[in-house]
């Protein structure tokens, strides 16, 4: 699971079988949170919560947006030759 970055305690990260899906980002603390953000070239949008609060889930999305053009990079750079 290559991790693209730590911020507020959290991992930014993809999972290298989920090359097949559109670009997202995982982000996670402990194995009881994680969330999942889609990554689109005019949003970014919530896909999964289990356990942020509403607090955290909008500080991650400003994070994201912030680092949309490396995320992005990051992600396409390793899935690439995946068919998507």
């Amino acid at each position: 699971m290559p991790t693209i970055f730590f911020k507020f305690g959290f991992r930014f990260y993809f999972v290298s079988y989920d090359c097949r899906e559109p670009p997202h980002v995982h982000v996670g603390g402990d194995k009881s949170k994680i969330c999942k953000y889609w990554i689109t070239k005019i949003n970014v949008a919530l896909a999964i919560n289990a356990g942020f609060t509403k607090r955290d889930l909008a500080r991650f999305e400003k994070e994201i947006q912030e680092n949309y053009l490396f995320i992005l990079s990051t992600f396409n750079e390793f899935c690439k030759g995946y068919k998507r």
